[in-house]
């Protein structure tokens, strides 16, 4: 039966599932009017038609149905422009119905008449006239489709009067779901291939992510593989940002804490995202991060967004399909990340509770997040206070925090807020809106009364246009013509019949909140909130780029040779030493940056990282080239060894994933088997368990232990030597020194087992405790965890493990990654030693599975040498545990007197400085000299300096060999160069080759340099001259560290007053501070450590003081 077209038309919007349409009718629009009236569908009149808009978009935005506006012709029809182009950037779905003119016959010639068809086609996905009835329900079922088809978007159609009241017998089309196409296998495949090869991949969550399965894949994503991530501001809450694994949101493009771990990051998994939303980071051409495009659609290429991979299909599927075919990687590295993760929850801090008045706009966002429910909605406006949502307010579930980064218009944070309240009437829903905002749609207060809906408005009020101000201010403009002076708010509302509210003190606030939110009244409500953004923008503007520049130096991400291989872009590489120069070009570790800003991060950081060649990389200052097929870092030596791992004194061999490079040849010479975070857990449940056992050990076993050590050292000393020449790039000379003092330190250990004494007092020193005596004796402190370092892993293991064997401590060992060989023959070594099950674990891992080491509080004491950076963030993060570090240095020399000769001062202090390529701690850095000396001594030193041999470690000539990678090598000659340009001038040396770098002096350098304030831990050292002594032992003092330092002097009064005033943890008289001996007590103050090493120190450190009180004992009645 024929039907008028109007009426065919609701039905066919009927069956699309619409319930609602929000618009304002004309005179072109009476006859769907009409047909309106016995629909379901429910009609919202609104006061403009692009609220109705912003409406209708937000249900698309809500619920993935097409929302739906109507207006009239012209005017009205040109009103929705701004909504449309709020759809269709951002993704939602919406139709547009806008009537016009009889187009048949029109007695009104072009009055009114505007082409809207053609003016929607800009911001629309598809735009139509129905020019006749029998085609109105194809077009709608059409311009449904294509608006709730990926990507969603905004559609028009325009129904001419005469159309509407034709009569029609077009029947209305069936939905039927379809079912989106899923992503090509080999995308999928080589998705999983770059995220397992690269180093630190991070998932950045976009808008597009936001679909109800795509929200469990990536939630069931990120548990399974734990891979943290960010997002942008219209992904907030697809995965609930209580997740221990968000980073944050980007709510700014650049200079974020975000983008710091953006910037770490080698490879971005980007779900979702489109260029249309403001960018949450900018890619550069031939540096990483690399970035995996997955979504709907391709990507469009734009000069900040060109991913290297696109995976294009339905994103649900995909995640899960990459989820399922790939698991959590050992050698991913997060530890730098988290770190960041914990600056920015503390830097979100800032101004939550803030008095101040006006507010600031961090307490707002901090009160209302605490109000609102976890299901509440916060639709914001656009404005100033937009970053400080998007940056500190936590979506804790999908479509609670609805802001635009897409056109970003305002207005529509008030007309959002009510169609959320219209979807869910249960639920709190809050408008967010700016002052000037606001009153772009303000007239729908007046809707949301006659709506009776449950609606909070919150109106930030600073009377100008805020943001617009902050760039102007930003951009040196003069203040001009952004100021406002607003209505009373409070009265304003009041006249809609809604309820106002009026913030005059900060506390006021949340009282408020709490009364509209959740008070019995219903109702519309508005708060007006005077805000001050001074203090936010400063941060915006001045603290947080300081922050963030002084972060990023440590980033320097790269992309590794398997990155490379999986994603066929090039690795970021050096120039290939040649082979017949014998110079290395290991890759550095993914720490390499830390170490550039804190140089003693190769005694330590290294130490919490774990990757083999495949995932380690060169260094990023150079531009990426092609892999050359002679490059030779993932080639192996003839015959290479695998090294098992010891879990609770057994050796495994679970996998070979840790290759150990020649520092000479840069070839794999050996393998090792890395251990899972469950190895480290099984470690330390042994160890407790093997506590009872380790601590009834009689002293004589226990020395009998120690003891054992050193015959089977010294019955395999040229193997435990060559080992470390060759893993740590050691002179051969030197590394046999370290080889004897691993059997010195075992040997004291063994000695101090059987002293182990307690104390006996007379407590009677009152008449109160007359009878009293007490006896006071060590018990082991528990399960050790110990950290040790690169550049003598031989002997500072030693002197963590030997003297816990003495007192009867089980342990668990973290050896250095690039260094793990020396502890693992020593491993060996125990696992043949009468000791208990569980008392000993030596295990190389990842730096993510090493957290354990940290943070489990089943260990009782943590031993850590390596950088200040790291340990004291160790310490930090300890816990309850007892906490000894060992840290870095810049140690000084004053040569005050020649004593006992010249020549004895040149040896010493050359050696001090240059051994081990000055990768040592208490390695001489900075030498004063008396003035009449000063010549004297530094022509002696530089001619000494000339003569030392540089080359392989292996000959034994050899006083310099490569540096741990050649990045520390470029790093040593920046801080040169750099110093050099200060003033300095180079005596000697100064040149790097490859791996190596020159024994190198300078005099003259500024104070404010490198070299001269921070730990080189190369082969570098300055001299200066001083006149007095005095002065001289004060510039001593004058660094940030204080491990040891050298006095050369005659005066018996002078060494006293050098070592009553120098603030080091060691004096070294008539010696270079480079002196250690090890008995003695080792350890620095300042930036150097707390507590110290030592054989007998460490054992006091690894036991706990326990006293027995006595009364009347030896008393016979």
């Amino acid at each position: 039966m024929a039907r008028k077209t109007s009426d065919v038309m609701v039905k066919a919007l009927e069956n699309e599932g619409i319930e609602y349409i929000f618009g304002i009718p004309g005179e072109e629009n009476l006859d769907l009017l009409d047909s309106l009236k016995n629909s379901t569908i429910k009609l919202v009149v609104t006061r403009h038609e692009q609220a109705a808009g912003f409406m209708a978009a937000t249900v698309g935005r809500l619920s993935g149905k097409v929302g739906v506006a109507l207006s009239t012709l012209g005017p009205g029809a040109t009103n929705f422009a701004t909504a449309a182009a709020y759809a269709q950037l951002a993704g939602f779905a919406m139709m547009m119905i806008t009537g016009q003119k009889p187009i048949r016959k029109s007695k009104q010639g072009s009055f009114q008449i505007v082409d809207i068809v053609e003016n929607m086609r800009p911001i629309t996905k598809f735009t139509k006239q129905i020019a006749d009835g029998e085609l109105v329900t194809s077009l709608v079922r059409e311009a449904i489709r294509v608006s709730e088809e990926e990507k969603p978007g905004a559609v028009h159609l325009e129904l001419p009067e005469d159309i509407a009241e034709q009569m029609t017998d077009a029947q209305v089309f069936p939905v039927h779901p379809v079912r989106r196409p899923i992503a090509e296998v080999k995308a999928i495949q080589k998705a999983i291939d770059m995220i397992e090869a690269a180093d630190t991949p991070l998932l950045l969550i976009g808008a597009g992510a936001n679909r109800k399965r795509t929200q469990k894949m990536l939630r069931e994503f990120v548990d399974e593989l734990g891979i943290p991530f960010v997002s942008t501001q219209m992904g907030k809450g697809v995965v609930t940002e209580a997740h221990p694994l968000y980073l944050g949101c980007c709510a700014l493009s650049a200079k974020d804490y975000e983008h710091v771990c953006i910037e770490k990051a080698d490879l971005i998994i980007m779900v979702g995202h489109d260029v249309v939303e403001k960018p949450p980071f900018i890619m550069q051409h031939g540096k990483p991060p690399l970035v995996i495009h997955i979504h709907f659609y391709t990507a469009k290429v734009d000069n900040v967004y060109f991913p290297q991979l696109e995976v294009v299909g339905d994103i649900a599927n995909t995640i899960w399909q990459i989820k399922e075919g790939m698991k959590k990687q050992d050698h991913w590295d997060y530890t730098f990340i988290h770190k960041v993760k914990k600056e920015l929850e503390a830097h979100l801090l800032i101004g939550i509770d803030d008095n101040r008045f006006p507010l600031m706009p961090q307490r707002i966002v901090h009160d209302l997040r605490k109000a609102m429910p976890d299901d509440g909605i916060a639709c914001l406006d656009n404005g100033m206070y937009k970053i400080w949502f998007a940056r500190c307010y936590k979506a804790y579930e999908p479509n609670t925090l609805l802001l635009d980064n897409a056109l970003a218009t305002m207005g529509a944070g008030l007309p959002s807020a009510m169609a959320a309240a219209l979807l869910y009437p249960e639920k709190k829903i809050v408008a967010v809106c700016g002052d000037g905002g606001f009153m772009m749609n303000s007239q729908e207060m007046e809707t949301a009364v006659r709506l009776d809906l449950n609606l909070t408005v919150l109106v930030l009020n600073d009377n100008a246009y805020g943001m617009i101000k902050w760039k102007q201010n930003a951009s040196h403009f003069d203040k001009f013509g952004l100021d406002l002076k607003n209505p009373d708010f409070v009265a304003y509302a009041q006249s809609y019949g809604a309820k106002g509210y009026r913030v005059t003190a900060a506390d006021e606030f949340s009282k408020i909140l709490q009364e509209c939110l959740h008070g019995s009244e219903r109702g519309v409500k508005l708060i007006e909130v005077p805000v001050d953004y001074t203090w936010a923008n400063m941060i915006l503007d001045k603290e947080l780029p300081g922050i963030i520049n002084d972060i990023m130096p440590a980033t320097k991400p790269r992309i590794s040779y398997s990155l490379s291989m999986a994603s066929n872009v090039p690795q970021t590489v050096d120039e290939v030493p040649s082979p017949t120069r014998g110079t290395s070009a290991t890759p550095s570790s993914k720490l390499d940056s830390v170490k550039a800003e804190h140089p003693q991060t190769v005694d330590g950081v290294e130490e919490s990282s774990a990757v083999s060649n495949e995932q380690e990389t060169l260094a990023p200052d150079v531009v990426a080239k092609e892999v050359p097929e002679n490059f030779e870092s993932k080639h192996e030596e003839s015959e290479v060894k695998l090294y098992p791992m010891y879990l609770a004194n057994r050796a495994m061999t679970p996998n070979s994933q840790l290759e150990v490079i020649n520092k000479y040849t840069n070839k794999v010479a050996a393998r090792c088997a890395m251990a899972s975070p469950a190895d480290i857990h099984n470690a330390v449940a042994a160890a407790e368990k093997a506590l009872p056992a380790m601590a009834a050990m009689a002293s004589y076993e226990r020395k009998a232990v120690l003891e054992k050590v050193v015959d089977e050292v010294k019955a395999r000393f040229e193997e435990f030597a060559h080992a470390l020449c060759v893993e740590a790039g050691k002179p051969i000379r030197d590394s046999r020194g370290e080889v004897q003092r691993l059997i010195d330190t075992f040997t004291i250990a063994a000695e101090e087992s059987v002293r182990i004494y307690g104390e006996y007092a007379p407590l009677d020193i009152s008449e109160r405790c007359k009878g009293y005596q007490s006896l006071v004796r060590r018990f082991p402190i528990g399960p050790v965890s110990m950290i040790s370092p690169f550049n003598f892993p031989l002997n500072l293991a030693a002197h963590k493990i030997a003297p816990a064997l003495a007192v009867g401590c089980p342990f668990v060992l973290k050896p250095a990654s690039r260094t793990p060989l020396g502890a693992l023959l020593l491993g060996e070594i125990l696992s043949r030693c009468n000791l208990p099950e569980g008392a000993f674990s030596i295990l190389p891992c990842s730096r993510d599975a090493a957290d354990l080491f940290v943070t489990d509080d089943r260990f009782k004491l943590l031993s850590f040498t390596g950088s200040p950076t790291i340990g004291w963030d160790m310490k930090a993060r300890a816990g309850k545990k007892k906490v000894v570090l060992e840290l870095g240095g810049n140690a000084a020399c004053v040569v005050e007197d020649i004593v006992p000769d010249l020549e004895t001062i040149v040896e010493r202090i050359i050696h001090g400085a240059f051994y081990q390529s000055g990768q040592s701690c208490i390695s001489v850095q900075r030498v004063y000299i008396r003035e009449e000396l000063y010549e004297t001594v530094s022509s002696a030193l530089v001619a000494k300096a000339s003569t030392l041999v540089k080359g392989d470690p292996s000959d034994e000539k050899t006083f310099i060999g490569p540096l741990i990678s050649e990045s520390d090598a470029k790093r040593i000659e920046g801080w040169v160069n750099e110093a050099v340009k200060g003033g300095a001038r180079v005596l000697t040396g100064g040149k790097r080759d490859g791996a190596f770098y020159d024994a190198t002096i300078l005099e003259d350098v500024s104070p404010e340099a490198q070299v001269h304030t921070e730990e080189v831990f190369g082969p570098t050292m300055e001299l200066a001259s001083y006149k007095d002594y005095k002065t001289a032992i004060a510039n001593v003092n004058q660094s940030k560290f204080g491990l040891q330092a050298g006095v050369f002097v005659a005066d018996l009064n002078k060494a006293f007053y050098a070592f009553e005033q120098l603030d080091v943890g060691g004096v070294c008289i008539n010696d270079a501070p480079s002196m250690r001996i090890d008995s003695q007590p080792y350890g620095g103050v300042k930036d150097s450590g707390l507590g110290r090493e030592g054989v007998r120190y460490a054992m006091e450190d690894m036991t706990e003081l326990r006293v027995m009180l006595l009364r009347n004992a030896g008393q016979l009645a």
